[in-house]
């Protein structure tokens, strides 16, 4: 048995932000097919502040944090690629497998199939920053939306890290059109939009900046309002991309509307797919490390916090006064 120990922030009962705290746990040991990781660093999202609250049926104690960088500490048996030593990117988030997340500590284990090598010189705030909001841009628009040069793509949230990130990534396939919707400041939009247009004005916007009002692609991981005014302005043939739902507003789809206007309603949870399509993460996470480390996803560099500031950037998260991004430095 494994007497070490680590530094960890997490919680032993689901609560407020408050409730996250820096204690010592014990060092996790890699099974077959996992690899352990001495954490550089840990990504944090909104994603995080609902493991952390309860919002989904896990477990306590609980330690958030599904995207690490950092350098390879142990590999597992039946791992192959991955090397004591080599620097790496992982996400966390594979709940179909088990219990994993574990980001927010000095050492965190990952399944193989969830990691990818890291070239050496890269820099591994701006890596760590684009691992989840990357992989799941990715998987939405190549895997899901399938966007080709024709189309014309509407974020929705796009001040947020994954909607940012989603634009960005957009721009790059290229879609035709990549527009950003705000709650209030269209200054904040990435510069990767073509248009941006703010929440309350969505409908009379689209009208203005499109030929007939409409949009192929939708990109929502807001929910509430938006999302059902987005869909009545999807083309015949368009997507609507669920991602989430920041507004805590679940608004239904109709299921006529679908049918009779020829629209596409799908999701994306990375998490819950990851164990039944792991090819698609290894492919997703490869590619976005690629366009990263070759600037050509130019994400913005991070705000750093060291770990012990993790509960501060979830209150800011919760309070959306957070920067697009933070990455927590390990001690």
């Amino acid at each position: 048995m494994n007497d070490e120990t680590m530094f960890a922030a997490g919680v032993d009962e689901f609560g407020p932000a408050s409730t996250l705290a820096v204690s010592r746990r014990p060092v996790p040991e890699p099974g077959p097919g996992e690899i352990g990781i001495d954490v550089t660093y840990a990504g944090v999202g909104f994603v995080d502040t609902l493991l952390r609250s309860g919002a989904f049926p896990l477990w306590t104690p609980m330690v958030p944090g599904i995207e690490v960088t950092g350098r390879v500490r142990a590999v597992g048996r039946d791992v192959e690629g991955f090397v004591v030593g080599q620097s790496v990117a992982a996400l966390l988030n594979d709940f179909g497998r088990g219990q994993r997340a574990g980001g927010y500590a000095q050492v965190a284990v990952a399944h193989h199939t969830m990691a990818a090598p890291v070239p050496d010189g890269v820099d591994l705030r701006r890596v760590t920053a684009a691992v989840v909001n990357g992989v799941t841009a990715w998987v939405a628009l190549h895997d899901v939306a399938r966007i080709d040069s024709r189309d014309r793509v509407l974020v929705l949230g796009v001040t947020g890290g994954l909607g940012g990130t989603t634009a960005r990534m957009a721009a790059l396939f290229p879609a035709r059109q990549v527009i950003g919707v705000v709650g209030r400041d269209p200054d904040r939009a990435p510069a990767a939009c073509t248009d941006v247009v703010v929440a309350d004005a969505l409908a009379d916007e689209l009208d203005r900046i499109t030929p007939d009002g409409s949009v192929d692609v939708v990109i929502d991981p807001v929910g509430g309002p938006l999302r059902a005014t987005a869909f009545e302005h999807l083309a015949p043939f368009g997507r609507h991309v669920v991602l989430g739902n920041a507004g805590r507003d679940d608004r239904p789809f109709s299921g006529d509307e679908t049918w009779l206007a020829t629209r596409t309603v799908s999701g994306l949870s990375i998490g819950g797919v990851a164990h039944l399509r792991p090819a698609t993460c290894t492919k997703a996470l490869t590619a976005v490390i690629s366009l990263v480390a070759r600037g050509i996803l130019d994400e913005p560099l991070p705000a750093v916090e060291p770990l012990e500031n993790a509960g501060k950037v979830h209150e800011a998260l919760e309070n959306r006064t957070a920067p697009a991004k933070t990455v927590l430095s390990m001690p």
